[in-house]
């Protein structure tokens, strides 16, 4: 029962906050048109990048643990990666691409980041910052060569991902912090305002997005991706952890950043570039929805 009750208890402190939130973004695009794409886009190309800046130019970090960090992050996206290919087999290649993709790319940004606020408090939100900015260049690489595989050049594709603003916003912020380069008060403050606006309107897009996410019997093959998001995604953490000998507040974040579902941003690269996209929206919608029960056994594990 004492078990139950810290599960409870976590979930409602921690995890319910961000899904409250998500869920009045739902309800609100249910009642009212809302444009979730140009929010995307001020999300895309203001706030998250603010965000990502703002952390990485303030985070206080070692070279070592950052090492890690990287290491940790980059493996997790490899193996489960490779995971979800293999896990597709038998599937069409489009089913196969968007398989690897949901299998992959996880929500560093609109879960992650307030999770882990929420649960580690503000010391840990530089550390899932790093992680969310190595997702986004993963996401904005590999995972548009996965998805357009087949369907568009990988060359011209990867040229359009590699304008996304979160990853300059992520050079610059740590070039910035290493080299103790002051940014004046007035541009750093116009840069907090935007970084403040950013996770309240992540979940609120995530909402939106899973308002207008369809599901048929053809998409429940998403379990294996599920699978491979939400329960061997974490083991990985746990076990790359144990052998660099990461502990702490370090292993709890990575941990966490882990266990984080499928990314909303792989319904937009599966619909570009056609790589079954109503079957990764489903796989975004359910993993997220069954989220709520893993990330909060997690955090009892981890705190």
């Amino acid at each position: 029962m004492a078990v139950l009750a810290n599960l409870v208890q976590v979930f409602a402190s921690t995890v319910l906050p961000v899904f409250l939130v998500a869920g009045a973004g739902y309800i609100l695009a249910r009642s009212i048109h809302l444009d979730g794409r140009t929010l995307g886009r001020v999300i895309f190309f203001l706030a998250s990048p603010s965000l990502v800046f703002r952390s990485l130019y303030t985070l206080e970090i070692s070279t070592a643990v950052l090492q890690q960090e990287l290491i940790i992050a980059f493996s997790i996206f490899a193996i489960t990666a490779v995971a979800g290919w293999l896990a597709a087999a038998g599937q069409s290649p489009e089913r196969r691409a968007a398989l690897t993709l949901t299998s992959s790319i996880s929500n560093n940004g609109n879960m992650g980041l307030p999770i882990t606020l929420f649960a580690l408090g503000e010391g840990a939100l530089g550390l899932a910052t790093v992680y969310y900015a190595v997702s986004a260049f993963m996401t904005n690489t590999f995972g548009v060569f996965v998805a357009s595989s087949g369907s568009a050049p990988p060359i011209k594709a990867l040229q359009q991902s590699l304008r996304a603003p979160v990853l300059y916003a992520a050079l610059f912020g740590l070039l910035l912090n290493r080299f103790a380069v002051p940014v004046p008060d007035s541009v750093f403050r116009a840069v907090d305002l935007m970084a403040d606006a950013a996770i309240p309107c992540m979940l609120v897009l995530l909402g939106i997005q899973l308002s207008v996410t369809p599901i048929n019997r053809d998409q429940l093959v998403v379990w294996r991706s599920m699978a491979i998001r939400l329960v061997l995604s974490p083991l990985l953490a746990l076990l790359l952890c144990l052998l660099l000998g990461v502990t702490g507040l370090e292993r709890q974040v990575f941990i966490l950043q882990a266990a984080m579902p499928t990314a909303v941003v792989t319904t937009v690269l599966a619909t570009e570039f056609a790589a079954a996209p109503r079957l990764v929206a489903a796989a975004v919608l359910l993993s997220t929805l069954a989220s709520m029960a893993t990330i909060s056994i997690v955090l009892v594990l981890l705190v």
